[in-house]
């Protein structure tokens, strides 16, 4: 029962983020990385870049903060070893009625409410680096190929987190050690996409009963 509780924050975010190369241009996508039946959505859902709260560009050993592009889709010219953007989806309340874009403060009969940050970070080279003091993958063992595991760090506050549920292509895999630490096996070729989610009380209990903060993980693995 335990284990099915921490997993309840993944259902919080029903889409996936990527940053996806085309050519040496990272673009940044939302939507569904892999449609199936449960998801017979579009791929790519249109998203605002007014969303985007920072972009930070690693490359060698220096890291930086970029400029924010405002036109969708969102393009990043330049070249990153590891490239992270962070979203502020802003508040959202379940109510009877349905699930509004909404702080619980501007609706009536509210039965849940949440704050939803996202960030997504690709790996293009070795990195176990921290881009970031949010929620962030680090990528500690890189597969070579399809069938070998990843080594996985999860940190907030640039401090290890144990217990946090991982999912894989949308399915959770596991649970992070005592040293926020998880071994993930890798399934395809491609692109990979990672995920953990991590819920905390929220600072303004008027706007919200919780934040619920989620790291997605890129990296490509070669046919």
């Amino acid at each position: 029962m335990k284990f099915a509780l921490l997993l309840l924050p993944l259902c919080v975010i029903a889409h996936d983020i990527w940053i996806e190369k085309q050519d040496r241009i990272s673009v940044l996508r939302y939507g569904h990385l892999h449609p199936s039946q449960e998801h017979k959505g579009n791929k790519i859902i249109p998203y605002t870049p007014k969303k985007i709260k920072e972009i930070i560009c690693k490359h060698g050993t220096e890291s930086e903060t970029l400029n924010i592009p405002r036109v969708y889709p969102v393009r990043i010219r330049k070249h990153c070893d590891a490239l992270c953007i962070t979203l502020d989806n802003g508040y959202f309340t379940k109510t009877p009625y349905g699930t509004k874009n909404l702080p619980k403060n501007r609706l009536k009969m509210s039965l849940k409410s949440w704050r939803s940050i996202e960030s997504v970070k690709r790996v293009d080279s070795s990195s176990d680096t921290l881009l970031s003091s949010g929620l962030e993958l680090v990528l500690l063992k890189r597969p070579s190929k399809a069938g070998e595991k990843a080594t996985l760090q999860i940190f907030y506050n640039k401090k290890p987190l144990s217990g946090i549920p991982v999912a894989y292509d949308g399915s959770v895999r596991g649970l992070s050690n005592k040293e926020g630490k998880i071994n993930i096996r890798i399934r395809h070729s491609g692109l990979q996409n990672i995920q953990a989610t991590y819920k905390e009380k929220a600072a303004n209990r008027e706007l919200a009963d919780e934040t619920v903060r989620t790291a997605t993980l890129n990296f490509e693995i070669e046919e």
